[in-house]
């Protein structure tokens, strides 16, 4: 019984080695006939991957070089200018804020017309007929990259208020804009309109957004000017009738005997006793004081409704000018006629500070280096022949089986 185990063991084994052998055998054969189809197919395949790399190789190498420009702009404060100075232009430096009101303003519809109409004028045509073909060529001619770049609040994982409050206040010191076109030539003429645009009007329209946040500022200072009248002449009123009544106690009390005279007087919640004498007193200075605060007020009021007129008559200049061909050195001019035409010190320094502003984003508005080198965009020949390559062997290996009913 033994016996007959052991040999139908022995059989079960040469059976076993037999079909791996086999197996291995089929595998070697397979791996032969796919290395006969590619052998057989050499040609096939390699014209198959040789030609399109020869074609996009020549499409890449006859079609027209991309030129670049880019013009850097320092955007910081002057640290020459005085303190007092840099208070007041601070806010027109590059922060996020003002960054996006830049970009709103050049990709807007009325800026692309400007372009279109400078395009004509300088003989670029074909750029003029680019922008008309898509809003989105204007953002693939000029480009805008700041430095140090803004943070997205949304994607950092900061609750802080102050930390969040320093973040957005960040400020920019380089502006860089790029300038791309598809000729060297151009290139200048291009630049010198996209350039002017953005030393001219795009100053321009920062000012008309700063004189719009100006109007709402000083509106509010009228507004709560006219909110607390009311309140300071009720008080006025009330403190001269409790003067009033106090004089009237003094008037029929001897000269002698004032001092006795003990009255309460409240202060908040706490009640101090003090002579009559001194009650008057009190509320005549208090009387004085709020005399001065509402006389104040008054001055202020007028002062804050000038400077609403002020600057409404500038804004105005900007709603009118803009859409045209208006420099800042026009503007710039009409500041100065405007302030000949007042002649209150406080309005004229209020101009003259404001001109000091337009210069200072005048000097600031002018690039680092005045001639950028142009330079040709890299057409990434090696890296989409490779591509290619890559693709078409896949391909031409694949349609030799088919070819040979693999």
């Amino acid at each position: 019984m033994v016996r007959s185990e052991n040999d139908k063991s022995n059989k079960q084994t040469p059976d076993k080695n037999t079909c791996e052998e086999t197996n291995l055998y089929e595998d070697e054969v397979n791996l032969i006939d796919y290395f006969r189809v590619l052998w057989k197919q050499k040609y096939f395949i390699l014209s198959a991957t040789v030609l399109p790399v020869l074609f996009v190789v020549t499409i890449l190498l006859l079609w027209p070089r991309t030129y670049k420009v880019t013009y850097v702009y320092d955007v910081r404060d002057d640290i020459d200018v005085p303190n007092d100075v840099q208070n007041k232009i601070s806010e027109w430096n590059l922060n996020e804020k003002n960054y996006q009101v830049l970009l709103s303003r050049f990709y807007s519809e009325e800026n692309l017309s400007k372009l279109k109409d400078k395009f004509q004028k300088n003989e670029l045509k074909k750029y003029a007929e680019q922008l008309n073909s898509s809003h989105d060529e204007l953002k693939k001619l000029v480009g805008f990259e700041i430095v140090p770049p803004f943070f997205d609040i949304s994607r950092l994982n900061i609750t802080n208020i102050d930390q969040i409050d320093r973040i957005k206040n960040i400020e920019a010191s380089l502006l860089n804009v790029t300038i791309t076109g598809k000729m060297k030539e151009d290139m200048y003429k291009i630049s010198s309109v996209i350039q002017d645009n953005i030393e001219n009007g795009m100053l321009l329209y920062m000012a008309k957004e700063q004189l719009s946040s100006y109007i709402r500022e000083y509106n509010g200072k009228l507004a709560d000017i006219e909110r607390n009248k009311f309140s300071l002449e009720l008080a006025l009123k009330n403190n001269n009738e409790i003067l009033a009544e106090l004089k009237k106690v003094n008037a029929g009390i001897s000269d002698n005997k004032q001092d006795n005279i003990i009255l309460q007087f409240n202060v908040g919640e706490q009640s101090q006793y003090l002579p009559l004498s001194y009650q008057i007193q009190a509320a005549e200075f208090k009387r004085i004081e709020l005399e001065e605060r509402i006389k104040t007020n008054e001055e202020k009021y007028e002062y804050y409704k000038e400077l609403l007129d002020l600057n409404n008559r500038i804004l105005a200049e900007l709603n009118n000018k803009l859409s045209g061909n208006y420099s800042t050195e026009q503007f710039k001019s009409f500041l100065t006629g405007l302030t000949a035409s007042y002649e209150k010190p406080q309005l004229k320094d209020y101009l003259s500070s404001y001109i000091k502003k337009i210069e200072n984003r005048i000097s600031a508005s002018k690039p680092v280096t005045e001639n950028p080198k142009i330079y040709p965009v890299a057409k990434g020949t090696i890296k989409k022949s490779g591509t290619v390559f890559a693709a078409a062997l896949v391909i031409s290996i694949f349609a030799a089986f088919l070819r040979e009913d693999f």
